[in-house]
């Protein structure tokens, strides 16, 4: 049970707030810590915002630091409604002359006409369905002698064949096929039923099977030499370039591959981009605003400085070759330390001396985009990166000062109780006095009014 105080009651005095106004003073060093806490986790968050925009800058820089993702290659068709193209980047550039003959084709068969889907018995035994040269028996008996029934068969083994029932006639008397269909095109896919192994009985109907599409390859010239391909969809005529096959034409189409450098620009442009939020997040948070003569929060962070004039040094070593450094393709490092792309000199460079401009960022010694993504993964590197250390350095101070801050405020905690216990002592003593000079005045008979 609590102690229960009387405030005053004897001494005339707010012993309450007198405690409180202690209790303040004594708590003042808590508050400094309290606001101190508060200021390194600002900073944390800070230099949390700092890493993700570095992750980002690292993303843009892997993107130029390998051949495959620097070298953007696109591909034209002449006529996309009978050919279109993709390309990737391992596409040999140079232009194509191609024509198409025969479309693929997957097989198709169907059934005679039934008077239902469900009803009408076809016999039992068994059905030899083959796919491609793979025969898959499919079991008929009386509980799936139907269309209906076999056509679930046919879904459920897995052949490579899908089965659906048609309506051929609709009206009063409607009549109903099966039709299968080949899941791949071309004649390696080419499927055929075998129905002999149907023992068809009074009352049956035969299925009669026949075929209504046969398979059929992919028949083009590419630079006058003739291809045959099972798909509508080739990969593997011109290297890097994905033909998709739509229509004939006896008509030539020109496919024509070339480096994308519309691409490879706009990827510079992301890696710019990513450097300059950088160095602006940097200079914001670490200048001094003469004007309003405030400070930026994380000013005075050597490590920052350190991380920043780092960064500047990457992306400013010269490399072996020409060009040898960002200025001579038009990106330039303004005063603020931010880069100024000149649109025109860089979309030169890149028409002009492609693989010059490629080295700039793959060099492996110090190629920007190269040492670009090595610097990031060092400085953000769990353990010993200079950003990530830093973190968890003020993150160690922040649980340090929480651990003080909880000390302290037991401590606080027992003063209040101490001064509570003080000032009660002193109601009782002072009640105790009054009471016993009532007592001596009224013996003296002196009125204590």
């Amino acid at each position: 049970m609590g102690t229960i105080t009387f405030s005053g009651l004897a001494t005339g005095l707010n012993t309450a707030t007198l405690v409180d106004q202690l209790v303040q003073v004594e708590g003042r060093p808590i508050t400094l810590l309290q606001n101190k806490q508060t200021t390194l986790q600002k900073n944390v968050s800070l230099l949390q915002n700092l890493s993700s925009k570095l992750n980002t800058l690292k993303s843009a820089a892997t993107t130029l630091s390998t051949s495959s993702s620097f070298f953007v290659k696109k591909a034209v068709s002449s006529n996309d409604a009978v050919i279109g193209v993709t390309a990737s980047s391992n596409a040999d550039v140079g232009n194509h002359a191609i024509t198409v003959s025969l479309l693929a084709r997957a097989s198709t068969l169907a059934s005679a006409s039934f008077n239902n889907t469900n009803t009408t018995t076809v016999g039992t035994g068994t059905l030899h369905l083959t796919v491609g040269g793979t025969t898959t028996d499919i079991t008929v008996d009386s509980s799936n002698n139907t269309l209906q029934g076999i056509r679930n068969a046919i879904n459920s083994s897995d052949a490579g064949v899908t089965a659906s029932t048609i309506t051929e006639n609709a009206g009063t008397t409607p009549t109903y096929r099966l039709v299968l269909s080949g899941k791949n095109t071309g004649t390696a896919h080419a499927v055929t039923i075998d129905a002999s192994g149907l023992t068809v009985g009074s009352g049956d109907v035969a299925l009669g099977i026949t075929t209504t599409q046969a398979a059929q390859d992919t028949t083009l010239t590419v630079d006058g030499i003739g291809i045959t391909r099972s798909t509508n969809t080739i990969s593997d005529v011109l290297t890097g370039i994905t033909l998709n096959v739509r229509d004939i034409s006896a008509s030539p189409i020109q496919v024509t591959a070339n480096h994308d450098t519309d691409a490879v620009k706009a990827q510079l442009s992301s890696f710019v981009s990513a450097y300059n939020d950088v160095m602006s997040f940097v200079a914001t948070q670490t200048k001094y605003d003469s004007s309003t003569k405030t400070a930026g929060p994380l000013i005075g962070d050597s490590a920052l400085r350190s991380l920043q004039r780092s960064l500047q040094s990457v992306i400013g070593t010269p490399v072996t070759g020409s060009p040898s450094i960002l200025a001579e393709i038009g990106v330039a490092t303004q005063k603020d330390g931010t880069l100024l792309v000149d649109d025109a000199k860089l979309s030169s460079a890149i028409q002009t001396n492609l693989s010059g401009v490629s080295n700039l960022f793959l060099a492996t010694t110090n190629g920007v985009a190269k040492a670009t993504v090595n610097f990031v993964t060092s400085a953000t590197r769990t353990g010993d990166g200079i950003l990530s250390g830093h973190i968890s350095s003020l993150q160690d101070t922040i649980s340090e000062i929480g651990k003080q801050i909880d000390r302290q405020t037991a401590a606080l905690d027992r003063y209040r109780e101490t001064l509570t216990r003080q000032f009660t002592s002193l109601e009782t003593l002072v009640s105790q006095i009054q009471s016993q000079g009532q007592v001596l005045a009224q013996r003296l008979g002196i009125s204590t009014k």
